[in-house]
């Protein structure tokens, strides 16, 4: 059993209880998702209320997660194995965990093909750049510059009140604070690994930056749907 208390069971939030429940099922070697929750309902000091079932709610998440799975040949429902998901997960820990679930299935089309391969391969540099790289490329074939404007020349040249990508009915100040936007974040995320190695240690950092690039693309979705119309 996880050697945690019960009130602190409780209180984790799911998917942390969820890891330390999937490391004692590779410690005891549980292969039955049902006798597994079932002790804990046998067990005195899990007899809190809703603790027994905060356990129940860890592995179904974990299931669901594609960190269990059913064991090919066995005949019974709950029969379980560790996926190589599941051991990456032990591996990598909460907070990787949880930045990788924060790309799934939300990023803006072009970035998620851009760079959730290589943020999966711990490859965060890699990710960033190619991701602020497919909005630089964007900005320009929306904004009609050809390849001589570029960084952060480029924002302020197609942003700027009066810029091709400015919108004409916006107050000045959104004006603007679109601009100052594009221009910091390609500043600050482009930027630097386009001209020294840069170290993103930490992965919450790095999977944000990427989400701040698919933001990006998603106010160009808009520009685009502006102009065209």
């Amino acid at each position: 059993m996880i050697d945690i208390a019960a009130q602190d069971a409780l209180e984790l939030p799911v998917d942390e209880l969820a890891l330390h429940v999937l490391e004692d099922i590779v410690r005891s070697n549980t292969w039955n998702s049902y006798n597994y929750c079932l002790s804990y309902t046998r067990d005195e000091n899990y007899r809190a209320p809703g603790a027994a079932n905060a356990v129940a709610e860890a592995v179904q998440w974990l299931w669901a997660q594609g960190m269990l799975a059913s064991e090919p040949g066995n005949t019974s429902a709950h029969a379980l194995f560790v996926t190589r998901r599941g051991h990456e997960a032990m591996k990598q820990g909460i907070a990787t965990v949880r930045s990788i679930n924060r790309l799934q299935g939300n990023l803006h089309p072009v970035i998620e093909a851009k760079a959730r391969r290589q943020f999966l391969l711990g490859e965060y540099e890699n990710a960033i750049f190619v991701s602020m790289k497919a909005v630089e490329v964007r900005v320009r074939q929306l904004a009609g510059f050809g390849d001589d404007v570029f960084g952060t020349d480029l924002m302020t040249k197609a942003f700027r009140q009066g810029g091709p990508l400015a919108d004409p009915a916006a107050p000045a100040g959104e004006v603007v604070g679109t601009m100052m936007l594009f221009q910091g974040a390609y500043a600050v995320l482009r930027n630097p690994s386009g001209h020294r190695e840069v170290s993103f240690d930490d992965v919450t950092e790095a999977s944000e930056a990427v989400m701040t690039a698919s933001l990006l693309m998603r106010m160009l979705d808009k520009i685009e749907r502006r102009l065209t119309t």
